[in-house]
């Protein structure tokens, strides 16, 4: 069989062939390249002569090129355009994969050639790069337990190997709950909503085959509904099925799950001599220990519970004025915001949608690093997994640097949530650039066809957010792929997102692509005005949700005796006082961030991490008078985008910034400077 997985299609502005790619090709592949990546392993090991960077990490570092290209493109169909057939695959490459790296980093041998070469490091005229290269690749075969006995190691592999059976199924879990939930409406359900709103559930009722109006899990209908629906009982029900994916059926039901995923990585952590999984995980971050990150969360926490009681005292207010005795309910709170924010700036979220329009928000996207980095992004007409992906080519001066997809609408089978993948990460080979395919995924509601769509502040705000993650891969500038683009420290990897946000809500980019949709005449500047003094209204709330999340997830893993994490989550809620009203941004029932894999685990806390640094980075070029100012923005670009992973983050944020940032920037961005 043709497996057209094992071609080559490394060629510039090409993207992987889908059109011939079919869901039986991706085992066999998998397998095939494991073999591969493991006959080049042997022979590296094989060899007499003494280890040298050219014999052994160069080899090393392309046995599983094939591997991971493949891994890339299954797990973005995976997680943008899932099936049963893919699902299946899933469940069975994930343990086979796992216990493949794991018997790679506990390679006796391969090891050996390595902690040689790092022993003489400084007698061999090694590159920086190199140096770090060498480095990490150390330490990630410490880290996965090649010093181990025999016994441990065998243990080690079982752990890992299980870990990704558990982490899979989680995934499948809350996909599963996304998918099969939804709740037809009636016209007395919706007749308070905005247009824009009911249109969206309108055609999500065609989408279904179903007549009249209909919800489901998907978070552009969850968020407004919750936000205009002034049926009260139906607030609580939609909410009810959002909180409660993962645990919302027998069959879906990842309680047993999250309890043998943390007993798991707690036995794996002392396996490596480590107290605790967060103490493991955490080694190899900015903020290197528990401590420092509870010691950031609580301190901004401290400030924030009392705005919620602020916000909670005026909420309550409103609810009462409408005739509802009692307390304000978690499915009251986005209501009440709302209105409270209309009254107090004069406009609602439909008439922002009027102005937000993605085509527009795209382009003023492009025109934001046309300025900042002289790109150029040109539509590009090339088949990819999905007919809804826009395609660009990045330029600069003639020279690509990469392909960009867009795949921004919602769909069934797609993942919830909005993330930056790469199809093939940067790097250099025999002196030429290997330009990289960058994907944004978001989840936006689809709008019928010749209408344009619209988008929500939070949405634009994401929008902006995911192309951050973009460029830092686009504009990477490494020999090599292991240390390109994202592949920094967890608290380290936002900064570029939560960066770029801050050119949305410019004064130059609202009043030339924040255009209206009836006429084309600008946003109004008293409407751009009060939606910027609007943007940290309710942020005790926005605040409260992340930070209770981050919480639970680093108390969860920094607890060697934690056999629970739904306990767990109750009694770290009841500790912080977190507000009846208000509910963690993620259930850890469907926390895919520390549950589907370890990527966000003991390492949520990032999100806000990175906020100090994101505002302080800005901040370089407010200070200058000139938001786009190149000089500043060649600096950005020089010392943090392009360097990935090819230093320490400290060094790279302090060759840029000349200093590292402190709270008082998270402070001042969320509105909490009264509340210290």
């Amino acid at each position: 069989m043709n497996n057209p997985l094992l071609n080559e299609w490394d060629k510039e502005l090409a993207l992987p062939p889908y059109k011939d790619i079919k869901d039986i090709h991706f085992e066999d592949a998998i397998n095939i390249s494991m073999s591969i990546q493991n006959s080049k392993i042997k022979k590296i090991c094989d060899q007499s002569t003494s280890a040298t960077f050219s014999n052994t990490i160069i080899p090393l570092l392309n046995s599983g090129k094939k591997l991971i290209e493949i891994l890339s493109i299954f797990y973005s169909l995976c997680a943008t355009d899932s099936n049963d057939a893919r699902e299946k695959i899933r469940i069975k490459v994930a343990p086979k994969t796992a216990s493949h790296y794991s018997h790679i980093y506990q390679n006796k041998k391969l090891f050996l050639r390595i902690s040689t070469l790092w022993k003489i490091r400084q007698d061999l005229e090694l590159s920086n790069e190199e140096v770090r290269v060498l480095f990490l690749l150390r330490r990630a075969f410490l880290r996965s337990g090649v010093d181990l006995r025999t016994d441990q190691k065998k243990r080690f592999q079982e752990i890992i190997k299980e870990l990704a059976i558990l982490g899979t199924q989680f995934s499948q879990n809350v996909l599963k709950d996304e998918k099969n939930w939804f709740l037809q409406l009636n016209k007395e359900d919706i007749f308070d909503l905005p247009d824009f709103l009911i249109l969206d559930l309108e055609r999500k009722a065609i989408e279904l085959g179903l007549k009249g109006y209909c919800i489901n899990l998907t978070e552009s209908l969850i968020m407004p509904f919750l936000k205009f629906s002034s049926n009260r009982n139906l607030r609580r029900v939609v909410l009810g099925a959002w909180k409660g994916r993962g645990l919302s059926s027998k069959e879906t039901n990842n309680s047993a799950i999250m309890i043998k995923t943390i007993e798991l990585r707690s036995e794996m952590a002392k396996l490596l001599g480590f107290k605790t999984y967060a103490d493991y995980r955490l080694e190899t971050e900015m903020a290197k220990d528990p401590k420092a990150v509870k010691d950031l969360l609580m301190n901004i926490w401290n400030a924030t519970q009392k705005k919620i009681s602020y916000e909670a005292e005026e909420l309550t207010r409103l609810l009462n004025e409408e005739g509802y005795e009692g307390q304000l309910e978690p499915w009251d709170w986005r209501h009440y915001a709302e209105k409270k924010r209309s009254l107090k700036f004069k406009f609602g979220e439909e008439d922002i949608k009027g102005f937000f329009q993605l085509d527009n928000l795209i382009n003023a996207m492009f025109y934001t690093v046309a300025r900042l980095f002289d790109l150029e992004c040109k539509p590009k007409i090339l088949h990819s997994y999905h007919p809804d992906c826009k395609i660009f080519s990045i330029e600069r001066k003639g020279e690509n640097l990469g392909l960009f997809i867009g795949d921004y609408f919602a769909r069934n089978g797609k993942r919830s949530g909005a993330w930056c993948s790469t199809l093939r990460k940067q790097s250099i080979m025999n002196d030429v650039r290997v330009s990289p395919v960058v994907v944004n995924v978001c989840n936006f509601t689809k709008p019928r066809k010749g209408f344009p769509c619209l988008l929500s502040y939070d949405e634009a705000k994401t929008l902006f957010h995911e192309f951050g993650h973009a460029l830092h891969q686009l504009l990477s500038d490494v020999e090599f792929e292991m240390i390109s683009g994202t592949s920094v420290s967890r608290d380290f990897v936002e900064l570029p997102s939560q960066w770029f946000e801050h050119w949305l809500d410019s004064e130059e980019i609202l009043s030339n692509y924040a255009v209206s949709i009836s006429n084309g005449t600008p946003i109004p500047k008293e409407l751009m005005t009060n939606l910027m003094a609007s943007k940290s209204f309710n942020s005790g709330f926005e605040t409260a949700e992340y930070l209770s999340s981050a919480l639970v997830d680093i108390e969860i893993h920094s607890d060697y005796l934690c056999d629970d994490p739904l306990r767990k989550q109750k009694e770290v809620l009841e500790k912080i006082g977190l507000h009846h009203a208000i509910l963690p941004r993620h259930n850890v029932e469907h926390f895919a961030h520390i549950f589907s894999g370890d990527g966000y685990a003991s390492a949520y806390y990032s999100y806000i991490w990175s906020e100090m640094m994101d505002e302080d980075a800005f901040s370089a070029f407010e200070e200058t008078g000139n938001i786009f100012n190149p000089i500043v923005a060649e600096k950005f670009e020089k010392n943090i985008l392009a360097r990935g992973g090819s230093d320490e983050p400290e060094r790279l944020y302090r060759a840029f910034r000349g200093k590292l940032p402190s709270i008082k920037a998270i402070i001042k961005s969320r509105n909490l400077e009264a509340f210290i």
